[in-house]
């Protein structure tokens, strides 16, 4: 009991800590890109600014975070292997944790702008905000619907796969919804078009591939059936070591 309960707090601790770099890492990677469009912080302007760096972090984390879950049910994952299968899991529930952290910030960053003109609102509303309407409300539901994915993490191992699977799966959606957020709402697009285009590209590519390879495997992958191993794993993210995504 005692070995089994350091080994839980042992993950726990191992779990934060990463989280709390790769935080930082997509912190600083949203506020030198925020900085390219915006050099000069001044007074009203802070908030909207930290808002944009925190949301450009969360965009980076998203990517990662729905790339490595693609490939998590990719009929190349067995050939091309990335980390070993439980660290892959663990780095899964890491960027999950990182990106609603991100999120959040953003969200709250923006709501509490008056310059902004999203509003308390507007945040959490569709179609409330007196900015770019449209562009805020994908945002906005692409954030419930995230929070439903995320949730759904939590159905792991306990009532089989396909349970909350056929959910999880959302994130794929989400991720085209958020994309079109950053490029209509962002006032900085075009100064970031390559890393929008590159990140599309990149999500087209994974989520192409694992589609056309996936009429050529076996029943079982060409479903993205989870290997009695990998549901094992992630039961056990589920149960205490951080569920993924």
């Amino acid at each position: 009991m005692r070995a089994e309960r350091a080994e839980r707090l042992s993950g726990a601790a191992s779990l934060a800590a990463t989280t709390l770099v790769i935080v930082a890492v997509a912190v600083a990677a949203g506020v030198f890109a925020a900085r390219l469009v915006a050099p000069t912080i001044h007074g009203r302007y802070f908030l909207w600014v930290s808002g944009r760096a925190l949301g450009l972090g969360a965009y980076l984390t998203l990517t990662a975070l729905v790339l490595l879950g693609t490939w998590l049910r990719h009929p190349w994952r067995l050939r091309h292997p990335l980390l070993h299968g439980e660290s892959r899991l663990r780095v899964h529930a890491v960027l999950a944790v990182a990106t609603m952290v991100l999120v959040a910030g953003h969200v709250v960053s923006l709501a509490a702008d008056r310059y902004a003109g999203v509003g308390w609102v507007g945040a959490f509303v569709p179609g409330q905000s007196h900015y770019r309407t449209t562009a805020v409300a994908i945002g906005v539901i692409s954030l419930l619907v995230l929070i439903v994915v995320g949730a759904s993490a939590g159905l792991a191992g306990r009532r089989g796969t396909r349970h909350w699977l056929g959910v999880h799966r959302w994130a794929a959606l989400v991720f085209v919804a958020v994309w079109s957020h950053g490029v209509l709402a962002g006032t900085d697009t075009p100064r970031l078009r390559v890393l929008y285009a590159v990140t599309g590209l990149a999500w087209v590519i994974v989520v192409a591939t694992r589609v056309v390879a996936s009429r050529v495997e076996s029943p079982a992958r060409a479903a993205g059936a989870a290997t009695p191993i990998e549901v094992a794993m992630v039961a056990r993210a589920g149960a205490g070591e951080g569920s993924p995504r």
